[in-house]
């Protein structure tokens, strides 16, 4: 306990809020590892004792997007009426239930409903996690440690990626459920509420002692933080969603955080995430695709983990032109493979470069892509609208995800793989004329400053 101590207690409440988005990245790769095993016809591990057709496929592969649709509404009028912290921590509970589920599943109907409540956690976590997280952190390494949450799901897809193929369906989902049961406790004991919250609920005492433990500074430093944090709060009135649209810098938060976090989805991670070792299969990789899925997970864990110091040297618009470009210019390669291996020309010398650009794709992804719009989403957001309107970019974001998810596989189909991937990457270079054109650097500043550049 002395060496708990002394670790400045943000950290510790950071790691502990990170284990449901290790959670989150268990549940969001469940189905590469899980689905080739379904799709088996009579082996041991196949708890149905036949093959899953194409479309259960496809409805077991979407069903989560679909679940991540209202799991946001949920979890985001909890968050306004019982707080940060009991919502954080009842985020685990979808998660406990789906795994317990798909533990003792014997029908594909039984595995729908997990994938839909794993999709309920998902969507909540995306939607409360990051204002857990700007709520309790200094605006001095805000971007770092929120870029700490993707390396846990990061670090989930890979644990995932890792075991799944590995053990029975009933042991991976049991070991998932444990990490469930965990969490509670851990998350409870560490986490105090957040003083955003408690200032907007008039619980200024608790607020103070909120961030003497987050802070860990002399009292004299810690409310003058307070008065700032208070000063910020009752400038924001409470309001509908619709007010969201009657001012110019809630209209321009709300627009931003949407299409940030849906260029997200048209990068095709989410199918590439669902469908990795379907993918790799696809392409004819002389690597078996459990053992692609695995290469490509260590990547997304090792790139989300070494990225989240460049969030706040070099800025989150620059990182973010950056992993645009790069996520082009792998889906236009990916593209082009696909593309010559369908016209039938011999692509077994280059049957490599499916999987170089995959993981090229996964690195530029994850150093800037998959962690700035939900960072900046929490930052744009004032507090008196920010659970609301995330609410409804995180619904969106599912609803899109589900779309790619369930008719990627007839989209491939018709057009092929290579166009799949052009019409993702064509997708990216609006997102990334977007980013250059719009969006500003929140690196280094208050919410106050970000509020006054919205509404400037």
């Amino acid at each position: 306990m002395a060496f708990l101590h002394r670790i400045n207690h943000v950290y510790l409440v950071i790691f502990a809020a990170d284990i449901i988005a290790f959670i989150t990245g268990t549940s969001v790769a469940w189905s590469s590892p899980v689905i080739p095993i379904l799709e088996n016809k009579g082996i041991s591990k196949n708890p149905l004792g036949q093959g899953i057709t194409d479309e259960e496929e496809s409805w077991i592969g979407s069903l989560a997007a679909m679940g991540g649709i209202f799991g946001p509404f949920i979890f985001g009028y909890l968050v306004q009426s019982t707080g940060r912290k009991i919502t954080v921590t009842l985020l685990s509970i979808p998660y406990l239930i789906a795994y317990l589920l798909a533990a003792f599943a014997d029908s594909v109907y039984l595995y729908y409903v997990s994938r839909i409540l794993m999709g309920f956690g998902v969507g909540g976590m995306f939607c409360i996690l990051p204002i857990f997280v700007v709520e309790s952190v200094e605006a001095k390494n805000r971007g770092a440690l929120q870029a700490t949450t993707t390396s846990a799901i990061m670090l989930g897809l890979l644990f995932s990626y890792s075991v799944g193929p590995y053990v029975p369906i009933r042991t991976f989902n049991l070991i998932l459920a444990a990490f469930c049961v965990i969490y509670v406790p851990v998350f409870w004991l560490v986490a105090p509420e957040t003083p955003y919250y408690l200032c907007s609920v008039s619980q200024e005492d608790e607020a103070f002692k909120s961030l003497i433990y987050l802070r860990q500074k002399p009292e004299t430093e810690v409310r003058s933080e307070l008065e700032g944090i208070k000063n910020h709060v009752k400038q924001l009135k409470p309001t509908s969603f619709c007010e969201i649209f009657r001012t110019r810098g809630t209209t321009k938060a709300f627009v931003y955080s949407l299409v940030l976090t849906t260029a997200q989805q048209f990068s095709g991670v989410t199918v590439i995430l669902y469908f990795t070792e379907n993918i790799f299969h696809e392409a004819g990789s002389d690597i078996a695709p459990e053992v692609c899925s695995i290469i490509v997970g260590a990547v997304q864990f090792v790139v989300s983990t070494i990225s989240p110091p460049f969030l706040d040297r070099v800025g989150k618009k620059v990182l973010l032109l950056v992993a645009l470009a790069g996520a082009i210019a792998c889906e236009v390669v990916l593209g082009v493979y696909f593309y010559l291996q369908k016209s039938g020309d011999d692509v077994s010398g280059i049957n490599w470069l499916p999987i170089l650009s995959l993981v090229a794709f996964i690195a530029f992804y994850n150093f800037g892509l998959g962690a700035i719009p939900w960072a900046v989403m929490g930052e744009l957001l004032p507090l008196n609208i920010i659970s609301k309107a995330s609410v409804v970019v995180t619904s969106f974001y599912w609803l899109v995800g589900f779309f790619l998810t369930k008719y990627f596989g007839s989209l491939s189909h018709e057009i092929g793989m290579a166009g799949s991937f052009w019409i993702f990457g064509g997708i990216c270079v609006l997102f990334e004329l977007f980013v250059y054109f719009f969006m500003f650097e929140t690196k280094g500043k208050s919410l106050n400053e970000i509020q006054a550049i919205l509404n400037a």
